[in-house]
């Protein structure tokens, strides 16, 4: 890799000859008239980062919560993905340009609700820190402090039945 160069690309969805959608990485146009880059090499970066961030979105799209499952290791999982991809591309020559916004559309979830599940990870590090019967919402609104989310999870209201009351 040519030292302290990084280049930034976009992401573009695309659809091969069978009709499955690959994702291709859009370097900037200058970066092919840079003498000092070895073209060689920053076309072999670009293929193993569409194949990586290919990998990620699959991964993402069969962890995506189902909603009010209350399973939080699915958030956590979410953000490791991403924290690994981003480990995984931080020397490296090409990197994805606003990764969140990407994902949010590739993914088709939200980029507020990716980067939380991201900011949860990385308040975690290891899995076995995480209380599972605290909601991802006590996390969250806790500011990934554990000490707070089991705060706010007593103060918490209980749950009222839905739908009208029966009557005695």
């Amino acid at each position: 890799m040519t030292p302290g160069i990084r280049v930034a690309v976009n992401m573009q969805p695309q659809r091969d000859e069978n009709g499955h959608v690959i994702f291709r990485a859009a370097l900037p146009m200058g970066v092919w008239f840079e003498k000092s880059l070895d073209k060689h090499e920053l076309e072999t970066a670009r293929g193993e980062l569409e194949q990586n961030y290919r990998a990620l979105v699959e991964t993402l799209r069969e962890l995506l919560p189902r909603q009010h499952s209350g399973d939080v290791m699915r958030y956590w999982r979410l953000g490791d993905a991403i924290t690994e991809f981003e480990n995984g591309t931080a020397n490296a020559l090409v990197f994805v340009d606003k990764l969140s916004e990407h994902l949010a559309r590739d993914v088709e979830y939200s980029r507020t609700m990716l980067d939380l599940a991201r900011r949860f990870r990385q308040n975690f590090p290891d899995a076995a820190q995480v209380d599972q019967k605290i909601s991802f919402d006590a996390y969250h609104r806790s500011g990934f402090d554990l000490e707070r989310a089991r705060a706010y999870e007593r103060a918490k209201p209980p749950k009222r039945p839905r739908g009208r009351p029966r009557k005695k």
